[in-house]
């Protein structure tokens, strides 16, 4: 007589437990990777179509640098010219385009609200941006997804510079510090992830 042999209830209800528990382990993780690596690959896009942008126009213009050109002393004009924007926003409607709330911290310490000082944009990828003169650069917030959440610095919010020169940096002047990697994870406007991104072939690893 031919023996059948099938699982018992308890050994797949213990298989489906050990299963579950993998899971419950594992999956937050490979989520946590997967929106890491997406919000970094947005910020470099973010932050390639603005300097292609400058490039463009300093090749339209023949000049040898950003500061040279005309729409470097009208910002609006620059993003509106340049970029694909879909909406903008006034200085006093800043929390259309980026998060009405305060921005948080990696590390949680720290919150702060941001308002732009003009008119800030969003963007056909749904970035919004803010732009505005620093000296001999210009500072450049950007919330990787508007005002959709986190709103955590580092994470969807960053502050960066386009030098004079018509390069991004993590400082206005060009020459920086190494970036530090405590201020970008206590940063709520994301100061210094920048330049820690880009040292680590941008691979969010803080």
């Amino acid at each position: 007589m031919n023996k059948k042999f099938a699982f018992s209830l308890s050994e797949v209800l213990v298989t489906m437990t050990i299963i579950g528990v993998i899971s419950a382990l594992t999956v937050p993780t490979l989520v946590n990777s997967y929106q890491r690596k997406a919000y970094s690959v947005q910020l470099r896009k973010t932050v390639n179509d603005i300097v292609n942008a400058v490039d463009m126009l300093i090749t339209e213009e023949g000049k040898s640098k950003f500061s040279a050109t005309t729409e470097y002393a009208n910002l609006d004009t620059f993003v509106t010219n340049r970029l694909k924007t879909i909406k903008t926003c006034s200085s006093t409607e800043t929390g259309d385009c980026f998060a009405s709330t305060s921005y948080g911290t990696i590390s949680g310490g720290n919150s702060a609200a941001f308002a732009c000082a003009g008119n800030s944009y969003v963007l056909a990828s749904s970035a919004a941006i803010c732009l505005t003169k620093d000296g001999t650069a210009v500072k450049v917030n950007v919330d990787i997804n508007g005002n959709e959440g986190p709103n955590i610095g580092g994470r969807d919010m960053y502050e960066f510079y386009i030098t004079g020169e018509g390069e991004a940096a993590d400082c206005a002047s060009g020459n920086c510090e190494d970036p530090s990697t405590a201020t970008c994870t206590s940063s709520a406007l994301g100061t210094d992830c920048y330049g820690v991104l880009t040292e680590a072939n941008w691979q969010m690893n803080y």
